[in-house]
Order: structure tokens, then sequence, then C-alpha cells
């Protein structure tokens, strides 16, 4: 058991890394945000989040459901907010290839990229705070 759960830290801590070394890197920029690797790292943190609580409520111990609640809440905003922007930056990308197919001469448009911008930094910032919640909610 003590490894279960060692090794579902350890992917929880690896999705924690993705989103927010992901946030922290791409943080300025204007267009091109890795929504995939953001969507991965959160899809980590929420199952990874979710075997753990499972472990904890397994335990002899008395999780904190209220912290594991809120947690919880703020992972699934973070899920979600990286699979509209992954979504969307697909169908803009998708878009985008249409057009060249058909001999459009196409100009990469920093307008349409910006309006991803929420939904990262929506994702990366609640995952930022979704951390400082576990390490300083005791």
């Amino acid at each position: 058991m003590d490894f279960l759960h060692s090794l579902l830290v350890a992917v929880h801590l690896i999705g924690a890394s993705l989103l927010v070394g992901t946030f922290f890197v791409q943080m300025r920029a204007k267009a091109g945000h890795s929504f995939p690797i953001m969507l991965i790292g959160a899809s980590l943190q929420l199952v990874s989040g979710v075997a753990l609580y499972g472990l904890a409520m397994a335990g002899d111990g008395e999780p904190n459901h209220m912290k594991l609640g809120i947690k919880g809440l703020v992972a699934v905003v973070v899920f979600v907010a990286a699979l509209i922007g992954f979504l969307r930056q697909k169908a803009i990308r998708k878009e985008r290839a249409t057009l060249q197919a058909g001999g459009a001469q196409v100009v990469a448009d920093v307008a349409i990229e910006r309006k991803l911008m929420p939904f990262f930094h929506a994702a990366g910032g609640l995952a930022l705070v979704n951390l400082l919640i576990a390490v300083f909610w005791r």
C-alpha cells in the first residue's frame, strides 16, 4: 500500500510540475500556448488526486474533507479550462490548415490566439493556487 501511495504522489507531483512549469515558462507569450501539456498535467492531477483521496479514506486517519473538497473543485476547474483551451486551439489550427489547403494566404493572427489567454492563465493560475493550498493548509 505504501508503494501505491508513493507512486500516486509521484504522478500527482508530475502533473503539478507540468501545469505550473508550463504556466511559468509561457506566461508572457502572446500566442502558441501549450495546451496539450497543460491538459495532460490537469488529467494526471485530477486522476491521481481522486485516487489519493480514496487511499486516504481507506486508511486509518481521518482526512480533511473540506481541504480535499476545495482542492478537488479547483482541480476540476483547472481541467475544464485546459480542455476548453485545448479544443479551441485545435479548432483554430484546423481552420487555418483548411484555409491554407484551399490556397488562401493565411497570416498568423495573434488576436485570435489571444482569445485563448484567459483559459491558459486560469488553468495555470488556479493550478498554482491549488499547489499553495496543499502546502499551506494543514
